[in-house]
């Protein structure tokens, strides 16, 4: 895309947000918060896929979901209920965000130490 003879360096109608969360930021919030913790910031389904896995495996998928919704705020450019985004993987097992009814792109990635997420968010429908 060029305009006035320059390079545009992205397209200004998908916007992208990013988190990085330690895991051990959401072991610790785990064991001094629990459940309450867990039914404030997750969905029913987030927290079965969660606690389908065991430790350590089990808080890298908590807290990658946890990036996500922060990083899907970050691409909306405000604040969302928590519960109101829903990281759902798709037939293939690829993650991504479920909001209002609608899917947007989600890239996922964690260790034992470190989860990471980007989110894409088309900020203007595509014109038909």
């Amino acid at each position: 895309m060029h305009r006035q003879g320059r390079e545009e360096p992205f397209d200004p109608e998908v916007a992208v947000g990013v988190d990085v969360v330690e895991v051990e930021r959401i072991r610790g919030i785990l064991s001094r918060r629990g459940e309450r913790f867990l039914r404030r910031i997750f969905t029913e389904r987030e927290i079965a896929y969660a606690m389908a896995a065991r430790s350590p495996l089990r808080e890298e998928r908590l807290a990658a979901r946890f990036a996500a919704k922060e990083a899907f705020m970050k691409a909306v450019g405000r604040p969302i209920a928590f519960r109101e985004i829903e990281v759902v993987n798709d037939g293939k097992g690829r993650p991504f965000i479920s909001w209002k009814g609608r899917p947007f792109p989600l890239s996922l990635s964690h260790t034992r130490g470190i989860a990471v997420a980007v989110a894409f968010f088309r900020t203007a429908r595509p014109s038909s």
